[in-house]
């Protein structure tokens, strides 16, 4: 009876200890992913996800530049919105004020919605043709989690032929 609870201690020990070097392993590893991406915004990351080494190198100054001009306006952005949740939020719940602040939400969204379309244009516009195809097709292949797995963004053009969210023949209008 004795070696049994022994055995049993054992084996929750060990359970116990492999469950825990998962969850340290996984959280190293999304620190060191982060790490290695951290230095591109997050609108840009995507552009720059499939590019070599080299392109990845020569476009980061530019992309970090362009980042700083765009911190403030995602930070007046995250006000805005936290306003807007303060106010909500709020009982009773003032009317004219959550509409007055949802009107700063939208235009510190067009701000940096039309800053961030002419930064992207810019970085495009210095891409290889092969370059932008990829990032076209990084577009193609995210899926749209609301529309039941539809793809989202621009259509990259002719492709290989039908495809997920590609219907294969032209619909009529």
């Amino acid at each position: 009876m004795r070696l049994t609870q022994n055995n049993g201690l054992l084996w929750i020990v060990v359970v116990s200890l492999s469950i825990n070097l998962f969850f340290i392993g996984t959280l190293a590893s999304r620190y060191v992913d982060s790490q290695d991406s951290s230095a591109a915004p997050v609108n840009m990351r995507w552009v720059m996800r499939d590019m070599e080494p080299q392109a990845r190198e020569l476009l980061l100054p530019q992309i970090n530049t362009q980042n700083e001009e765009l911190r403030p306006l995602r930070m007046q952005m995250f006000r805005a919105q936290r306003e807007v949740n303060l106010l909500l939020a709020a009982d009773p719940v003032d009317q004219p004020a959550v509409l007055e602040a949802f009107g700063r939400l939208r235009e510190a969204n067009m701000l940096y919605q039309e800053l961030s379309h002419q930064q992207l244009t810019s970085i495009f516009a210095q891409l290889t043709p092969e370059q932008r195809q990829r990032a076209f097709r990084f577009m193609s292949e995210r899926r749209n989690p609301y529309d039941g797995g539809g793809r989202s963004g621009p259509d990259p053009g002719p492709g290989p032929g039908p495809g997920p969210g590609r219907p294969s023949s032209p619909e009529p209008r």
